[in-house]
């Protein structure tokens, strides 16, 4: 009832206020307010695709317009009549305090009319631009976390840089986008309702220090901060823009309306640049970088610097590979006797190296507390820090060395033409991947040693017709390799793969729906990685087969030049109805350079009989 009284209220003002306006010669044309509402960046601000589509923000409260159907004209001309109310006790609620990007554009457009508008006090803008001291922004990508399916693909979030001194790196602005999912959700109801909408979703704000917590302490990922060369005007829009969308809700969709179409929608309100194909069915936070890297402004790269966040755990390992070998086994020794300084290599070290040891296994502990590993004591950190406190202060800053960055990746979608050779047989295969990579591809800014990809498509043109080979939904696949080989840090390797492919290589059209999960353990050797994986099928009874089906499969995964990675296999496929059709299999498989945009592949595989192929892919 309040709500309503306050929109009557509201609407007898604003026909009071255009009255008097429209009165005045200052106040545009009906062919001018229809100019301006069809403006690019006016619809950008609403969200609007078109001045006649509706706006991608789904809550009322974005809108000033008290009419049902919500237009971009409508809108503009209920912000200006807006602007002219005075302020009420909480001048916050003012619209010259909730719209600031609207209100300084319109200024910009209607000088002469907005030059009369009162003046607002916004003391909550204010606080968010920092008293006018934001002075940068940067883009920040957070790696991608096998843990879950929302963070398969990585994150991307806006980080707003204040040149005020009193501020660090930690107490910096940052805006978050993602989806409103109840705790503890089912991952398939999860992964049902992202797929289609079944979730809202909002930008929300917080301190940078809140985001290292979360994806560099607690999920473990590396996050790497782009540092955007803007114009002070450019910083000022994206800031003001952002603080208008915080709280507003979107529809979600899981693999295109997600936290990377909203952030490239939001920096190209200032970039002249496409970040993102509107068109593609898909968005992936990595494809905004590379197109960053591209982008240049008044001749010069819009991305002045590229920093790197290391992950507690990146930190972890990367201290750990520094340590002389025999300090290595000291530090495990160390964990074995329940983190105990007493022993006689340990108080025998100098203390440059004592500092050395206790701040890794600072870490290591922390580590094991995130793992929920039964190692982890708050005894054994007490232990570690009074022996801490009886060393001198450090001299030498740790330093970190910086990795590739994710825009020196391969790019996410491939397409791939091959030639195959199959007894005596000769065909074309087209290939298209729609994400992201599997395990030949270099480990530039991912998980190393690890297969992700989503609908994967292989056709075949044989004897003048194009047939389905293949299609795989999803192929997920993680190592999960140990770096120390101390307790917790790595892990059961494992698999997943949803598909319909043909069961072996003696028949190219004896395609079934197939469900396959493994479990195993890998190990890095002096050749590179072996593993060893038992592999549990399901899939239809097509041919006389039955349901069930196991693999153990022992391999190699090697980097014999740093633009030649090959994967040697051998596996035993074993029918549990039908023990005639078990068969011994064995793939061999590289990849050849390591440019972003392409490769060569070249494969020999066996399962009943043998297939050679030759590839070419091209990935964007």
């Amino acid at each position: 009832m309040r709500c309503s009284i306050f929109y009557v209220f509201l609407l007898l003002i604003s026909c009071l206020v255009s009255e008097a306006l429209q009165a005045n010669e200052v106040w545009p044309t009906q062919k001018k307010l229809t100019e301006l509402s069809s403006q690019k960046y006016w619809l950008a601000l609403l969200h609007m695709p078109t001045a006649t589509a509706s706006s991608e923000i789904i809550d009322p409260a974005f809108f000033l317009s008290t009419s049902t159907e919500k237009t971009a004209k409508a809108e503009l001309e209920a912000s200006l009549k807006s602007f002219f109310i005075s302020s009420g006790e909480d001048s916050n609620s003012h619209s010259q305090c909730r719209f600031p990007a609207r209100f300084q554009w319109l200024k910009t457009q209607l000088p002469e009319l907005l030059a009369k508008v009162p003046q607002i006090q916004c003391p909550l803008l204010e606080q968010w631009t920092d008293q006018e001291q934001v002075s940068s922004v940067s883009a920040v990508f957070a790696s991608g976390y096998l843990g879950n399916p929302a963070s398969f693909y990585g994150h991307i979030l806006l980080k707003f840089n204040s040149s005020s001194e009193t501020k660090n790196i930690l107490q910096q602005q940052s805006l978050n986008f993602g989806a409103a999912v109840p705790e503890q959700e089912n991952p398939l109801i999860y992964i049902g309702k992202g797929l289609f909408g079944g979730y809202d979703a909002m930008f929300s704000h917080g301190l940078f220090y809140l985001n290292i917590q979360s994806y560099g302490e607690a999920e473990l990922r590396d996050l790497w901060e782009y540092k955007l060369d803007l114009q002070p005007e450019q910083v000022r829009s994206l800031s003001l823009h952002a603080w208008e969308l915080i709280g507003r809700n979107y529809q979600y969709f899981f693999l295109k309306q997600n936290c990377a179409f909203r952030m490239a929608e939001l920096l190209e309100l200032v970039i002249n640049a496409e970040l993102i194909d509107k068109n593609q069915p898909w968005a992936m936070p990595v494809s905004i970088f590379h197109q960053l890297a591209e982008v240049k402004q008044q001749e010069l790269p819009l991305v002045s610097e590229v920093i790197q966040h290391p992950s507690r755990q990146q930190r972890f390992h990367q201290a750990y590979l520094e340590l002389p070998q025999s300090t290595k086994e000291l530090v495990a020794a160390m964990v074995q006797h329940g983190f105990s300084t007493e022993l006689q290599d340990y108080r025998q070290l100098p203390a440059k190296q004592k500092i050395k040891v206790l701040e890794l296994l600072f870490d290591y502990l922390e580590f094991l507390r995130i793992s929920k590993h039964e190692l982890y004591s708050d005894q054994a950190k007490r232990k570690l820090l009074k022996a801490r406190l009886a060393l001198p202060a450090a001299t030498e800053k740790t330093k970190h060395t910086t990795q590739a960055a994710p825009h020196q990746s391969h790019l996410p979608s491939l397409l791939q033409i091959s030639a195959v050779s199959h007894q005596q047989q000769a065909a074309l295969q087209l290939r298209f991947r729609a994400t992201y990579y599997d395990m030949l591809t270099s480990d530039t800014a991912r998980v190393p040693y690890s297969a992700l990809s989503m609908f994967d498509l292989k056709l075949r043109w044989q004897g003048g017709k194009l047939d389905l080979h293949s299609f795989d939904l999803l192929h997920i696949e993680n190592m999960n390799l140990s770096v120390t080989g101390l307790p917790a840090d790595g892990g059961y390797a494992w698999k997943m793969n949803l598909a319909y492919k043909p069961e072996n290589l003696s028949c190219w059209y004896c395609q079934s729906l197939q469900f396959n999960a493994g479990i195993g353990k890998a190990a890095k050797g002096h050749a590179g990685l072996w593993y060893f994986m038992l592999d549990g099928r399901l899939h239809q009874d097509r041919f006389n087969t039955g349901v069930v089906s196991t693999e153990p499969r022992i391999g190699l995964v090697t980097d014999i030049t740093p633009w030649w990675r090959s994967q040697l296999e051998f596996g035993y496929r074993y029918y549990v109805s039908d023990h005639q059709q078990k068969f011994v299999s064995s793939k061999w498989l590289n990849r050849f350079g390591q440019h972003k945009n392409w490769d060569l592949r070249l494969s020999l595989e066996t399962q009943k009989e043998t297939e050679v192929g030759l590839s070419f892919g091209y990935y964007w």
